[in-house]
Parts: C-alpha cells; structure tokens; sequence
C-alpha cells in the first residue's frame, strides 16, 4: 500500500493519507497572485438606458428609465418624513394611511383596484423622504398612478382607519424592542444630533403619544409638505413620454407650494444614549459625524465602508460576502464571543453618520469596545494595494448588480432625482469609485474621528466603559 501510496500523484492524496504516509503538502495558491490563465474583466459597458427627467410647469417632477420585462415599479417620492413632523409621529402614522380611503374612493375600492392590477402597494418612511410605491404589470401604470394620485393628494383620513392605523403603530413599537439593531440605529439619532433637532426626532410615532396624532394634524401635514416642488413621480420599466402624460393628468394641477418654511438646520453635536434591557446580549453603537447626500466625501466614505464590512458571527462565506473585510478578520474571527460586528453609514441631504456596531455578552464587552476602537484608530493608517482594490470592486459589483433589480432601479431614480434634480448613472459613479485612493480614505477617516462620537448602548449599560473614557481612547 506504501508503494502505491507513493507512486501516486502528491495532488491526489487525501489529507489523512498525507499525514500517515509523511507526503509533502502541495503548495498554497496565494490568494493576491493572479491565476496564469486568468485575465482581468473587461471595462464595463453600458448598465442600461439613461434616466430621463422631466419638470412640469409647477414644479412636480416625472423620472424614469426603461427596462425589459412584462412589469413596472411606478411611485411617488415626497422630500418629508420625521424630519419634519410638527407633532412627534405624524410622517410614521400616515404611512400607515396610505391606500386607505380618499375623498372620491374607499379603502375596499383601493383594494379592489389593487387586486384588478395584480399590484403590491407600500409605503415607507424615512426622516426626509416619503415613498409611495406600486408593483404592477406594465399595461397597468395608467390605473396605478391614478391610484397614486388619489392616496397622496386626496386621503380622506377617517378617524376609524387612523385607530386602525394606530393599532399597527404599537405593534410595530413592540416588535422594534427585539430588533436591537434597529433599535440602536435609531436610538444613534438623538445620540448624534440631539433629542431636539429635526433628525433627532423619533422616526416612529410612541403608543403614548398617538393621541396627539389626529385627522387634523395629518392634513395640515399633507398640505403643507406634500407640494409639487418635493414631489418626484418615478418609474422603472416604463416610456417617459407616456408617464409624462399621466403626471400632466393627475398631477398637473397641484398648485405650487409657495415658500414653506425650512426646519432648522441639523448640527451634529455628539453624545450618548443608554438603554438598559434584561438580555444575555449587549448591543454597543458608536458613530462619528459623516457626510450628506451631496457631500464631497460620499463615495469615499462608501468604500471605507465596505473595507471595514463585517457581518455576525455565522456566515455561509464564499466568495462577495466580505469575509476579508477587516472587522471579519481582525474582530469576529479573533474573538470567539463576539456576535456581530459591523459598519453603518446614515446619509442625509445635508448630514450623515458613519459608525462601527458590535453586539456580544456583557461580561465580555469591555474586550469587544476595546476591539472596536482599535479599528477605527486603524482607520488613519496604512491601507493596502490589495483591500482597497477588493473594496472598490466589491462596492462596483454590488452597485451594479443591485440596480439589475427593477424595484431598487425605481428607488435609484426617484432618490436621486429627489435629491439633487437628476439622476447620475451607474457609469459615471463606476469611475468615481475607481478613482478613489487610499490617501483619500486615510483623509476622511481623521476627518470622521476628529468629530466627538455618539454612543448608544442596548442591554446591560453599565457593561460598556464611559463616555469620557471612550472618547478619551480615541484621542
């Protein structure tokens, strides 16, 4: 059996035989050296057909880009949210109005168009956008922006439906206590700008103070915010020209706004949140002041995102999930208790925060903080030829192949042209990613670190070390 053993192949020996017969273990692949027969992938073509935006004469704005396919995603985009809520909640409940009944239709009537087309509708909110999105087949799009025109120009607000509005509201309260990632986002808002400012505000609208929220709050809401100027009628997989028509239709006629008064501009201030849970596990969030939507940074700061990457401590691995990113490598698989480890950004028009989140049991959290830190310090530091190419390809790859998806194509196009007036196609972000350097993230991770941080701790709170103590470690 030796002699066979040794006659065959090294390759081809299984790693017990190799270990009992003292044969020699091939030769690793370097992971950094490109195989022989391995050529680099072409420069990228043309992701699809440009967007198109068109203004009416009243300010309301009609964007949109054709894709193949039997199916269109067609929507509104309104620049408000809790932003800009006079009472606490008002955005997040009349989410929760959406599709229900209008003055010339009833919440079955919707329904029942709904259920004609074959259409999913939703809405969301954000803290400076509003989306009220429909998934319908394309011979549809004429019934399902009249659908749109009628829940976001004319709801009816009926008392009944808001007490069932507000029923959903309060599940979704309790639901948001045992999604503590979420719950921790959302707490880094009044940690980072404070309670008070406008992004500070509560995105969802608290059980107690539902009361406050009324038929008449939410119409002088819709009145006030919901005006042609910060409207944006959008589309994926749809002719412009024929969309151009239906906004002209049914949204012509919207008066313009005149000079609504503009909320009070955020200041990132810092600070910290702690909120003390009975769990096995304590969540632990610390963020810096980033940079907005129409900020220099933005595309540095997405690829200094992915290179930190991280995820939980399970993964399926493979090649695309970020397992050499450096909180992979340098936190998660070092240390065996921790439970996640990741990056956020939060972006704004004007604003935004970018942060580090980490989640493991409150006996070992001053080790997990320590790791943390450790880090961000890092951040200033060297960077690679190797991860900042893996970054940026990941950060391409992902842009890209995300925008294959018609829904998030539709989001593409509505956020953007909402934002800045038009829509930069994926060609063009491509080569701003491309032309990031490493010097261009060292540049903006002191830039981030000189800002004071924000702290939010779920759980045990007194497991995590002190604000002082913290911003003391990363000086």
């Amino acid at each position: 059996m030796a002699a066979l053993a040794k006659r065959l192949p090294r390759t081809v020996l299984p790693p017990l035989s190799r270990a009992m017969w003292g044969a020699v273990e091939p030769a690793a692949q370097s992971l950094i050296v490109p195989l022989s027969n391995y050529s680099e992938p072409p420069v990228m073509t043309k992701a699809g057909a440009p967007a198109k935006v068109t203004t009416l004469a009243n300010g309301f704005k009609v964007a949109s880009c054709e894709m193949t396919g039997p199916a269109t995603t067609v929507g509104v985009y309104v620049e408000t949210g809790s932003k800009f809520d006079s009472v606490p909640g008002t955005a997040h409940v009349l989410q929760h109005m959406a599709f229900k009944s209008s003055t010339s239709k009833s919440a079955l009537m919707m329904v029942r168009d709904a259920e004609m087309m074959g259409a999913a509708v939703s809405c969301t909110t954000g803290r400076e956008n509003m989306v009220y999105q429909v998934d319908t087949l394309t011979a549809s799009v004429p019934a399902a922006v009249a659908m749109l025109a009628e829940t976001t120009l004319r709801p009816k607000l009926l008392a009944w439906e808001l007490q069932e509005a507000g029923s959903t509201v309060e599940a979704e309260a309790s639901s948001m206590k045992a999604n503590h990632m979420a719950l921790v986002q959302e707490l880094m808002h009044p940690a980072a700008y404070g309670a008070a400012s406008p992004l500070g505000k509560p995105l969802m609208a608290k059980p107690s103070s539902l009361g406050d929220v009324d038929p008449s709050v939410l119409g002088a809401f819709v009145s006030t915010q919901f005006v042609p100027e910060k409207m944006v009628l959008a589309a994926a997989g749809y002719d412009h020209d024929e969309l151009v028509s239906l906004a002209k239709k049914y949204f012509g006629g919207l008066p313009k706004g005149g000079a609504a008064a503009a909320p009070p501009k955020d200041s990132y201030v810092g600070g910290e949140v702690r909120l003390l849970q009975e769990e096995p596990v304590t969540h632990f969030a610390i963020g810096f002041e980033g940079t907005g939507w129409k900020g220099a940074d933005l595309v540095p700061l997405c690829v200094l995102n992915t290179l930190m990457g991280g995820g939980t401590s399970f993964s399926a691995g493979g090649p695309g999930k970020g397992m050499y990113t450096r909180l992979y490598q340098n936190v998660l698989n070092r240390l065996p208790f921790v439970q996640a480890a990741s990056v956020f950004n939060s972006f704004y028009n004007e604003t935004g925060v970018f942060g580090v989140y980490g989640a493991a049991p409150a006996s070992e959290m001053g080790s997990l903080v320590s790791a943390l830190l450790d880090e961000l310090k890092k951040m200033k530091g060297a960077i690679s030829a190797e991860e900042l190419a893996r970054a940026k390809m990941q950060l391409k790859a992902s842009l890209l192949m995300n925008l294959e998806s018609r829904p998030v194509l539709f989001e593409d196009i509505g956020r953007q042209v909402l934002t800045y007036g038009a829509r930069t196609e994926p060609e063009a972000l491509v080569k701003q990613i491309e032309a990031v350097t490493a010097a261009d993230l060292t540049k903006v991770a002191t830039k981030l670190l000189k800002s004071p941080p924000s702290v939010v701790v779920v759980g045990d709170t007194t497991a995590v070390p002190r604000y002082d103590i913290i911003a003391k470690a990363l000086a």
